[in-house]
């Protein structure tokens, strides 16, 4: 790679761009939870759950991998509510391949998170190890190519308890569109199926997601021990909005089905439908798990899946970096066209390709290394000269990452867009500025490689 690195640094399209840039705030209607352990507890005490699980019984609650916001807050109010009603609640990483696909690396994914067995009062155990609980056949699976039905798993962590409990967000999905997308459904059969349910499902593309989540959490609720689900909706800044409880019958269900309309109805979007160039400070899997949300940047990117996937239409996307918290799993950086040898230089291979195999097709435009230029200079000129629209009409937009859309810095050409838009805000103006090495200073400051 060594010999990769300098031959880039040879590269450079001199393609202008634009000297300033306006500081732009983008407003969404946005309800909030104000106490959110006080909502966790309520959810819990009003959706039956507690009256249903014996005193002395143990409770396996699950947790994800996926950045929920208040999570530790969350998932402390279920411990200690769980406790208050006699019970002996465990924490368990309920993922397929993250964290490398090791019991340890799901432990530190859950404390880069926050979820400790300081933080949340209770052990944290874990395992990669799975058992077949049942399988989708029959009425509930017409499918000529598997039939001998599909085989769905659970972890031995959460089969040793007497209860599960997940802790889940309910959004859209990053890889498909269905009645039920991320949440407890999927949770389920990838979250408590581990690796080997990941892998199960994964391989049979986007389609298996839309056709066997709702049939598959019938399987969960009749032979598991699972009794139902916390369940987050976040509004578009990444703040709890609603806090609910879900008993299995209701998963896979309407109940869930309502759920995810209501989180599309909150969810965050970038506010023009045409942009030129888009940059991304940072993307990772704390971020999102396909590293840049799909939703928000508008491409799929998955074979033999239409490529429409929302109402933003970028042409180039540059990722810049790769966020602290992901730890070198790059997955989804083929969504960009451009990166930064920073970035590149910053990619655990392993852990990377261990989550795109495991994802399978789904990886296979995801996980390729885009165009990568020496500097954050050179990989916002390269865009630009790509672009296909020369400056000064180029709309550039920059963004921290694709969770936080609500400040953004945009070129000139897209002044007149902003001032009609009933969300937006100009604030300010700055200057886009480079460090002598190419580092990107202004709006942000980018750390050294």
């Amino acid at each position: 790679m060594q010999h990769f690195f300098s031959q880039i640094q040879q590269i450079e399209f001199a393609s202008p761009l634009p000297s300033t840039l306006l500081e732009v705030e983008q407003r969404f209607d946005a309800p909030q939870v104000d106490d959110v352990a006080a909502a966790t507890r309520t959810a819990l005490e009003s959706g039956g759950l507690l009256a249903r699980m014996k005193p002395g019984a143990t409770v396996a609650v699950g947790v994800g991998s996926r950045g929920v916001a208040n999570v530790p807050v969350i998932v402390r109010a279920v411990v200690q509510r769980l406790r208050e009603a006699g019970l002996e609640p465990f924490v368990f990483p309920a993922m397929g391949s993250h964290g490398g696909a090791t019991a340890e690396g799901q432990i530190d994914v859950l404390a880069q998170l926050g979820v400790t067995p300081a933080s949340v009062g209770a052990p944290v155990r874990a395992t990669m190890e799975v058992r077949e609980i049942g399988r989708l056949q029959g009425e509930s699976l017409q499918d000529e190519t598997l039939p001998e039905g599909m085989p769905l798993y659970q972890g031995l962590d959460s089969a040793a308890a007497d209860y599960t409990l997940l802790v889940c967000r309910i959004k859209p999905h990053t890889d498909f569109r269905g009645e039920v997308e991320s949440g407890p459904a999927k949770m389920s059969v990838i979250g408590l199926g581990k690796q080997r349910g990941a892998l199960a499902m994964h391989a049979l593309g986007g389609a298996a997601f839309q056709r066997y989540l709702m049939p598959a959490a019938r399987v969960y609720a009749l032979a598991t021990n699972l009794i139902g689900a916390v369940a987050v909706v976040e509004n578009a800044y990444d703040e709890t909005a609603e806090v609910v409880c879900l008993d299995a019958a209701a998963i896979g269900a309407q109940p869930e089905v309502e759920l995810l309309c209501k989180a599309k109805s909150l969810m965050a979007s970038l506010p023009f439908p045409q942009i030129d160039v888009l940059a991304v400070r940072e993307m990772g899997k704390n971020v999102s798990g396909t590293g840049m949300d799909t939703n928000i940047i508008g491409r799929l990117l998955i074979p033999r899946q239409p490529e429409s996937f929302g109402a933003v239409d970028v042409a180039v996307i540059v990722a810049l970096d790769l966020s602290e918290a992901t730890h070198g799993n790059a997955t989804g950086m083929g969504l960009a066209n451009i990166t930064t040898a920073r970035l590149a230089r910053k990619i655990d291979w392993v852990s990377t390709y261990t989550n795109g195999l495991t994802s399978g097709i789904f990886s296979m435009y995801r996980g390729s290394l885009p165009m990568v230029m020496a500097d954050d200079r050179r990989a916002l000129m390269a865009a630009s000269h790509c672009c296909a629209v020369p400056q000064p009409a180029t709309r550039m937009v920059l963004i921290e990452n694709t969770l936080h859309v609500e400040r953004m810095w945009i070129s000139p050409a897209l002044r007149a867009a902003a001032e009609q838009h009933p969300r937006l805000t100009i604030v300010g103006e700055c200057a886009l500025a480079f460090a002598p090495d190419g580092r990107l200073l202004s709006p942000w400051k980018m750390l050294a490689d």
